[in-house]
């Protein structure tokens, strides 16, 4: 009966030793991840037809570099066309590098289904999209974009 015992405990001891293997492993990985990308300030102007346009959404998003986590960075236009970049996940400006830029105007008319818009859109609709061609690079030290729209 002894030897059962034994047994026993050396069964309980090597479950828990696994346990606490497999805890520590887990532990470690949870905090791991891709190291996230490196913000640095920017921001910039939005021109349509050569003057500041005011209420555009503006969106950043950064090319993709494998093993590496790179937020997309927005803002919205101000009264003088102006815009300081942030990302979604609250940090203060943009990834080094290129970047697709989406534009989207807040003040578009959306007449409701059926219906005639009684204004032309002010952004075309190819810059709404991330087909859309408009393209910018933030340098290395972040700085002022200019966005010049036809």
């Amino acid at each position: 009966m002894a030897t059962d015992h034994a047994s026993c405990v050396e069964r309980a001891d090597r479950l828990v030793a696994l346990v606490m293997a497999i805890a520590i492993v887990w532990t470690g990985a949870v905090g791991c991840g891709p190291p996230v990308a490196r913000l640095v300030p920017a921001g910039g102007i939005v021109l349509i037809g050569g003057e500041p346009a005011a209420d555009v959404s503006v969106q950043f998003l950064p090319d993709p570099l494998p093993g590496e986590v790179r937020p997309t960075s927005f803002a919205v236009t101000d009264a003088s066309g102006r815009f300081q970049l942030k990302t979604t996940e609250g940090g203060a400006g943009a990834v080094v590098g290129g970047h697709t830029v989406i534009l989207a105007d807040t003040l578009e008319e959306r007449p409701a289904q059926g219906e005639t818009a009684t204004r032309p859109p002010r952004i075309d609709a190819r810059f709404s999209t991330l087909a859309g061609g408009l393209r910018c690079d933030i340098a290395s030290e972040g700085g002022e974009v200019t966005l010049e729209l036809p």
